[in-house]
């Protein structure tokens, strides 16, 4: 299956709108509420100017679409494939993609605030899951998220001391 990976058009709004609708009514974990009230919050100016957005193309359509901001750090703010072309490798090559442009600008982590449904897949891309998270779409309907996060480089003997000192110091404090 031959997809083509390039960064988006302002035209493409529309046609990633109805993906993102389409993929959460047929894939996402959600409940109906929850579920219609993303996708409502997602006519409001989403993909901001600030945003990178990649799509995924098969046969000149859209298939699938990733965004992502970096501001302080690579944040990488969802992965939505068509339906019908789930479990093709579309969210892989789109992940793929982003991740090289995060190598390319020397980012050391990729950071994502993960829907439920999609935990499975960021972690057999090698993201570590944090803790649980959420929000408030349209300022009254909770989404569970996960936060996850991907290092892209080793850390520094500093980091790793640092690192050992906050995992053992947190759990001396749980007991």
């Amino acid at each position: 299956m031959q997809v083509n990976i390039r960064q988006s058009k302002p035209e493409d709004l529309e046609s990633l709108l109805q993906l993102q609708a389409d993929s959460l009514r047929t894939l996402s974990l959600y409940n109906s509420n929850q579920i219609e009230s993303l996708i409502r919050s997602q006519k409001i100016p989403k993909f901001q100017s600030h945003e990178t957005i990649f799509v995924a193309e098969y046969e000149n359509k859209i298939v699938g679409f990733t965004y992502f901001l970096i501001f302080l750090e690579f944040r990488l703010n969802g992965i939505f494939v068509h339906p019908d072309f789930m479990r093709r490798g579309i969210g892989t090559k789109l992940l793929n993609a982003i991740e090289q442009v995060a190598i390319e600008r020397k980012c050391r982590v990729i950071n994502v605030m993960a829907s439920l449904s999609s935990v499975d897949f960021y972690k057999a891309n090698g993201y570590q899951v944090i803790r649980t998270s959420g929000f408030h779409s349209e300022f009254s309907t909770w989404i569970e998220c996960v936060n996850l996060e991907k290092r892209l480089d080793e850390l520094t003997e500093i980091e790793k001391c640092c690192e050992w000192f906050k995992e053992n110091f947190l759990s001396f404090l749980n007991f």
